[in-house]
Order: C-alpha cells, then structure tokens, then sequence
C-alpha cells in the first residue's frame, strides 16, 4: 500500500508540474477554432501542445534507426497542436531540426518529413484492409481498402505531400494538388531559429466532424541529416509497425463551443 502510495504521488507531482505547460499523453482534445494557414501561431494562443522529445519516442525498429544516431533534442523533437473547425482538422508542428534538408531522399519518408496517420472511425487494426487475398498490401492502392490514411508533408518550397501509398510515396509524384482539392487541404511552412514550423488544414474526404467524436491520430517526424533517414520520433506508437496497425494511435477528441479561443 505504501508503494503504491508513493507512485500515486510521484504521478500527482509530475502531472502538476507539466499540467500547465503541456501533455505527453496518448490523449487530446481538439477545440474548436477558426484557424488561418499562413504560418502565423497567433491563431493558436491557449490551444496546449503535445511536447514529443527524449529517446523514448523514437521508433528503433527498424536497420539504420538505431538510437545511437539521435543526438538529443536539439537534433529531433516537436510540439504539436490542433483544433477543428467548420469541416477541417487543422494541426502546428513545431519541430526542433539542426539540420533541416528540404526533399533529400526519393522517398517522402526518408526525408525530412513530418507523418500524419487518421483512424477517423478510432476502430483500430490493420490500416489497409486487403480485399483481394494478395500478401503484400503496398502492391496496389485501392480507395476501398483504406481504414485509415498515412499523409506525408515534406518541407520545402512547396510542401511535397504524399496521401497513402497511391505512389509509393515518392517524391517526384507528389500529391499537393490531389491533397488541395480532394481534402480542401491547406499547408503553410516556414524555417526557424531551431527547425522549421508547419500548419496544416485538411478535411478528410467522406467523414462529417462535430464535437465529441473521436479518432485515432499518430504523429511522426522523421530526420534526414544528408544521408536519408536516421531517425523518427513518434507520438505514441513506439512498439508496434504503426504505418501499418492503428492499435496504439492516440485518442483525440473534438470538442465544441469554440473552446480556447484567442480572442
């Protein structure tokens, strides 16, 4: 009882102590604000971030992503953000990056690149359903087969996006306009003292927000420091092949009546 008692504790202090500044946590609310796309971070003032720093968020499990090749936070970590609004997911990425290189790699995700993943029904499981019995699910991209989506944004003048696996995300095939008017999607990124900043609104085809519903969200960021990706940082999906299962996604929850307002 005792033991238990001082970690109680211990939980009590440590959430006090980041309570009014940030949450680490598998858990999110997104308020409902209006939010212009222009890089600015006026739009969102009170809105709490989710901070992602320290070696454990990084995803290891893969040759080449070893840990040893993050050189602490000032080499990879971020802060997120986002609200809703009239339709839209919006999200602000305030990554920390020593060294940004804009489209390095041929691949979106062997970039500098930051990973947006979308379980809008929060069902969890595979996020590709296979429906014709093939073992490989990237051989093909089918609309139908898709429980969530992967949207890659890399930095640069412009952004290049990649939606899902429609080109094996490859960065001579970008997908911006696709993602302009399919999503009515809206991308605006700027370099920083430190990294890099990016806002991006977006509204998934097919599904109706308002408050209270809940979905699943993943955010990676990945770091090419010249010689294409040794590192990604992730929100909560450390330990399973989260471009693949949706079981450890974050649950994210909109709420209503403009709460957190700048004004």
């Amino acid at each position: 009882m005792k033991t238990k008692s001082l970690v109680w504790l211990a939980m009590l202090l440590f959430g006090m102590a980041v309570g009014a500044q940030a949450v680490v946590s598998p858990q999110y609310k997104l308020v409902e604000r209006d939010i212009a796309v222009d890089g600015k971070i006026s739009d969102w003032k009170g809105i709490i971030p989710n901070v992602v720093h320290g070696s454990n968020h990084l995803w290891t499990a893969q040759q080449g992503l070893e840990a040893e090749h993050w050189q602490g936070d000032q080499d990879l970590s971020y802060r997120w953000r986002g609200a809703w609004s009239q339709g839209k997911l919006y999200f602000l990425f305030e990554v920390t990056d020593d060294k940004v290189v804009e489209g390095g790699a041929p691949l979106s995700y062997m970039c500098d690149c930051i990973e947006i993943y979308l379980d809008m029904k929060r069902q969890g499981g595979a996020r590709v359903k296979i429906m014709d019995g093939r073992v490989n699910w990237l051989e093909k991209y089918d609309p139908k087969e898709m429980m969530g989506h992967e949207i890659h944004f890399v930095p640069g003048n412009p952004v290049r996006i990649n939606l899902n696996h429609a080109y094996l995300y490859g960065l001579d095939k970008p997908q911006t306009d696709e993602f302009k008017k399919e999503w009515a999607g809206e991308v605006a990124y700027r370099k920083t003292e430190h990294g890099y900043l990016m806002e991006i609104g977006l509204a998934v085809p097919g599904v109706k927000l308002e408050s209270g519903k809940v979905i699943g969200v993943e955010m990676g960021v990945c770091d090419d420091d010249g010689n294409q990706r040794e590192s990604i940082m992730m929100w909560t999906g450390t330990k399973l092949n989260f471009w693949e299962t949706m079981n450890e996604y974050g649950a994210v929850t909109l709420e209503g009546s403009n709460k957190g307002d700048a004004k």
